[in-house]
């Protein structure tokens, strides 16, 4: 068995109790006894079960066709091709002959049953799986046994997801009274545990083919809101609860070669007064979607509050430059991110042009803290080789912030 084909499998024991089998596509179709006699339900890896993305029920095709295209990544030509393609092979029930691979889960108590509790409805779901990295958790798409989508459900796998699905449902139930005006938060429908593990479901925004990737005054609008969600205070980052927070993330590291190069660089940042606010933690374009009037956020479970403006901006962004390559593109990153919080929107805040080095620099540091507290490289992650391509652009930073402190002395 590959890595993928026993992450799939030690997935089926988490939702389903009583465990899944893997097989190449014959035997017992879905709906019909097993061997001993029980119903046995087929879920179809896509596109296979040695590089799942989505994992399909076999005997509903609305599922399918709905699961397809919510859970398709990205808005490129060849994206929408592959998209289109599979989900005609669904809807015209082609599918089930050109894939091979096959989940089959025995009878017995699964995740399916629980939920429809939870809701009180019948459910069906489809999983997404998405790529190695070390937060990796299922995400399921609860629909009707006719398609229509009911929301979405998490589930924590290991000790690190299971904190993020805790920490998303604390975030949800305190965004229900906070004020966004031009942001839209998925409400909280369930909160409980499953296999002995947190579970939480979630209202399925109103994206689709009326939405898109926000433009920059979208973006930063967003950013903007969601930095507000408690009072903007503006202080030394010597200061601020936020540096010490950091201090203590980077000690926890340990023995970690990278945590010395990281503190070294934290203390000779110049102490320049930062405004401070919330983040969303992961703001990419796989979290949020866009109109011209309003911007529709998903995945809270990095919401964090009192860290330096800009944060979630300089995120999106990082995640925008490197798709084509990281090298290329965290070089150009350096200054697309510079100029994102240059704008007057963020500038509204108190970000001060001379403190954009240092706030680009402090980012750096609180992001390889958390890839080296998650052991995001030994998951694969491409953007976790901290030392690879972070470090290096830190020091660079370390010398702008420097030099923007020194010609703003008067």
């Amino acid at each position: 068995m590959t890595g993928e084909t026993t992450y799939l499998t030690d997935l089926a024991e988490v939702l389903w109790p009583c465990g899944g089998l893997l097989d190449r596509g014959s035997g017992e179709e879905p709906g019909t006894p097993g061997s001993r006699g029980a119903p046995v339900r087929v879920y179809l890896p896509v596109p296979s079960a040695h590089d799942p993305r989505v994992i399909i029920p076999a005997a509903n095709r609305y599922a399918a066709v709905r699961g397809i295209s919510a859970f398709a990544q990205g808005h490129s030509l060849r994206e929408k091709l592959r998209t289109g393609l599979l989900t005609t092979a669904f809807a015209s029930g082609v599918a089930p002959l050109l894939l091979r691979d096959r989940l089959r889960v025995g009878s017995g108590q699964g995740i399916e049953h629980a939920l429809s509790g939870a809701l009180d409805r019948e459910l069906v779901i489809v999983i997404h799986v998405g790529p190695p990295r070390a937060n990796r958790k299922p995400v399921l798409l609860l629909l009707t046994p006719k398609g229509r989508i009911v929301g979405y459900a998490k589930v924590g796998v290991n000790a690190l997801t299971s904190r993020l699905v805790a920490a998303e449902t604390v975030a949800l139930r305190r965004l229900l009274d906070s004020v966004l005006p031009d942001v839209t938060v998925p409400r909280l429908l369930h909160a409980g545990e499953w296999n002995d593990r947190p579970l939480l479901v979630q209202e399925a925004l109103p994206v689709g083919d009326q939405t898109d990737r926000p433009t920059r005054r979208q973006l930063l609008r967003c950013v903007v809101q969601v930095a507000a969600l408690e009072p903007i205070a503006e202080r030394l980052v010597s200061a601020s609860p936020y540096r010490r927070t950091l201090v203590e993330r980077i000690t926890a590291l340990g023995q970690r070669p990278e945590a010395d190069a990281l503190r070294a660089t934290l203390e000779r940042l110049p102490d320049v007064r930062v405004p401070f606010g919330a983040w969303h933690g992961d703001l990419t374009r796989w979290n949020v979607a866009s109109t011209s009037r309003r911007a529709f956020v998903w995945d809270w479970e990095r919401l964090t509050f009192d860290v330096p403006v800009g944060f979630d901006a300089l995120h999106y962004e990082l995640n925008e430059s490197v798709q084509a390559g990281v090298h290329q593109g965290v070089h150009r990153w350096l200054d697309s991110g510079a100029r994102l919080l240059r704008d007057p929107m963020l500038a509204a805040t108190g970000l001060k042009s001379r403190a954009v080095p240092t706030v680009m620099a402090l980012y750096l540091i609180d992001l390889a803290t958390r890839y080296l507290h998650d052991r995001q490289a030994e998951a694969g992650a491409k953007l976790a080789a901290v030392d690879d391509w972070l470090l290096p652009a830190l020091a660079g930073l370390e010398e702008r912030a420097a030099h923007e402190a020194a010609t703003a002395r008067p």
